[in-house]
C-alpha cells in the first residue's frame, strides 16, 4: 500500500483483525477482556457479550474504553491498532439487524444464528465502540516512525 494514508491502514487492519482487547475501568480499577469483533464503514466496532460480564457492566457505568487489535505478531514483526472511544449497548432493533449482519458474515455464523440473535433467543447483546482516536504501531509500513496517530 505505497503512499497509503493512516486512515487507509486503519480501514484495512480493522477488516483483517478478528480479536479486540477491550479495556474498561470501574472505581479506578482497570479491566481487560478479549472479544471477536466486526467493523462498519464508519469505523465503529461491534461485538457480542453477555450483559452480566464485567466489561459489559463497567461499560454501562463508564462509556470510555480503550482497545487493542493485534494484526501481525510473528517473526519479531508487530503490527497492531490501538484505539480510544465510547462504548455502548446497541438498543435499536433496526441497527441490531444491520450491524449484527457484519458480525455474522465475518464469522460465518449463518442465518439460523442471526435470526435467533435478532429474535432475542439468547443471552448475548450487541455492543459498539465509536472510536475517537486510532494509533497504529506498524514497523513494516512505517519503519521510520512506526507509531502513527489518527484522531477522528
Amino acid at each position: 500500500m505505497a503512499n497509503a494514508t493512516i486512515e487507509e491502514f486503519v480501514r484495512k487492519y480493522l477488516k483483517e483483525g478478528r480479536m479486540l482487547q477491550i479495556a474498561t475501568v470501574d472505581e479506578g480499577q482497570p479491566w481487560s477482556c478479549t472479544v471477536y469483533y466486526a467493523s462498519d464503514e464508519d469505523l465503529n466496532i461491534y461485538w457480542i457479550s453477555e450483559p452480566n460480564t464485567r466489561h459489559s457492566r463497567e461499560i454501562q457505568k463508564h462509556s470510555k474504553v480503550a482497545g487493542s487489535i493485534p494484526i501481525k505478531f510473528d517473526d519479531l514483526i508487530v503490527i497492531g491498532v490501538q484505539l480510544e472511544g465510547d462504548a455502548e449497548l446497541v438498543k435499536s432493533t433496526s441497527e441490531i439487524k444491520e450491524k449484527l449482519r457484519l458480525y455474522s458474515d465475518k464469522f460465518n455464523r449463518g442465518m439460523d444464528w442471526y435470526e435467533s440473535f435478532v429474535a432475542g433467543k439468547n443471552e448475548y447483546k450487541l455492543y459498539r465502540i465509536r472510536p475517537r482516536l486510532f494509533v497504529i504501531f506498524d514497523r513494516v509500513n512505517f519503519p521510520e516512525n512506526n507509531r502513527q496517530e489518527w484522531e477522528l
